[in-house]
């Protein structure tokens, strides 16, 4: 195809998806050089003005004529009012009627739907217009905003990870796939658990980020911590912090959990964690433990009220809307037993030698729940 006399125009409200031009240079170049695409994408660093000519006159319009790769600018309304580039987006073929999806925003349009829209709009021409059978999203592990756009956009996930898939200046990265066949609607096919900020007066729940990694690496060196939570590996690193965050996000984005920090209202420091690490009918378990500094103050006994709220209210006023909530401990875990019973748990029962701790004792776990009935509203945002 003649580029760019050849590339449609595909319109929908404020959304344009159309041929690029020497126009979009600048904004080309800021969102290049933004944080986000640097840490995600293969654009290369310390990109500037001459990269970004060289890609609009040439990478680009080669694609279209080669038909390796049919890229589009997006074009809204920014912020500020002014109509301009908001990104690309791209099908690069496959063979066999087989396409791949790629794509990137200005940061300026980030977090307003635009991306979604624009891969829908896209993905209408691919199997509409260019006869594409199937098309396939990867993006590196961790690139939970990608994810988000596939999975919207109605993309199956597979589960899994492919190994060492994705090159990035010189290294490989594992990445996520995920496909849509022309014939699937265009739906999520799951659940994805938005993981809320709750405000309290002394502290929030917030989800976690590479913030809290040297105050997870802290809590989960304490001794008292590491003998109740035996699963902690022996040498506790940042590495093993950051597994722990993206975990997190990825259980959310599969519908199977959820992990918040606690962190202080003023500092936004990590305090604690709570975690929902698996569901059971229509239950979810919690678990929690604190940072050393933090303890004594009543704020995991508040702050697990707040989560279990979370879990117990109905969905239609932004909670899990599940009819229970649990909580295992160790027999000898008094502090955990407090907290469950502060907030309105009952002992049900007892798994009698379920748990090896770390000093390779076994103990009984303590099993506590609480049902929905009589639950109270709690705000989220």
């Amino acid at each position: 195809m003649r580029f760019p006399d050849d590339v449609p125009r595909l319109t929908d409200g404020d959304i344009t998806l159309r041929a690029h031009s020497l126009d979009d240079a600048e904004a080309v170049v800021e969102q290049c050089t933004d944080p986000v695409s640097v840490r995600w994408t293969t654009v290369p660093l310390g990109y500037d003005a001459a990269m970004a000519l060289d890609w609009l006159t040439t990478s680009i319009p080669d694609g279209w004529e080669s038909g390796s790769e049919r890229m589009f600018a997006i074009e809204t309304t920014h912020p500020d009012g002014r109509r301009r580039f908001s990104g690309s987006l791209s099908l690069r073929d496959e063979g066999d009627r087989r396409a791949e999806l790629a794509f990137g925003a200005h940061p300026a349009v980030r977090g307003r739907g635009v991306m979604t829209k624009a891969v829908t709009m896209l993905l209408d021409y691919g199997f509409d217009t260019c006869g594409l059978e199937t098309v396939l999203w990867l993006a590196n592990v961790g690139n939970v905003s990608s994810r988000r756009v596939a999975w919207k956009t109605g993309f199956t996930f597979g589960g899994g990870v492919v190994r060492r898939w994705l090159p990035q200046r010189g290294e490989f990265h594992d990445a996520w796939v995920a496909s849509l066949h022309r014939c699937d609607p265009r739906e999520p096919k799951s659940r994805w658990l938005d993981i809320p900020v709750i405000e309290a007066d002394r502290f929030r729940l917030r989800p976690l980020d590479d913030r809290d990694v040297p105050r997870l690496v802290e809590a989960s060196a304490d001794e008292r911590t590491r003998h109740w939570l035996s699963f902690l590996p022996d040498r506790y690193t940042e590495q093993d912090a950051h597994a722990f965050i993206l975990g997190s996000s990825t259980a959310a984005a599969e519908g199977a959990g959820l992990h918040w920090a606690v962190a202080d209202s003023q500092h936004d420091i990590l305090l604690g964690t709570i975690g929902l690490p698996r569901a059971a009918g229509n239950g979810w378990e919690l678990g929690y433990y604190m940072h050393p500094d933090a303890r004594g103050r009543g704020i995991m006994r508040e702050a697990v009220g707040l989560a279990t709220r979370h879990v117990l209210l109905d969905s239609a006023d932004g909670g899990l809307g599940a009819t229970r909530a649990f909580i295992k401990t160790a027999a000898g875990n008094a502090a955990s037993q407090y907290v469950a019973v502060a907030n309105g748990y009952t002992q049900y029962g007892r798994e009698t030698a379920s748990e090896r701790l770390r000093d390779g004792s076994v103990t009984d776990m303590v099993l506590f729940e609480r049902l929905s009935t009589g639950c109270a509203d709690t705000p989220v945002r």
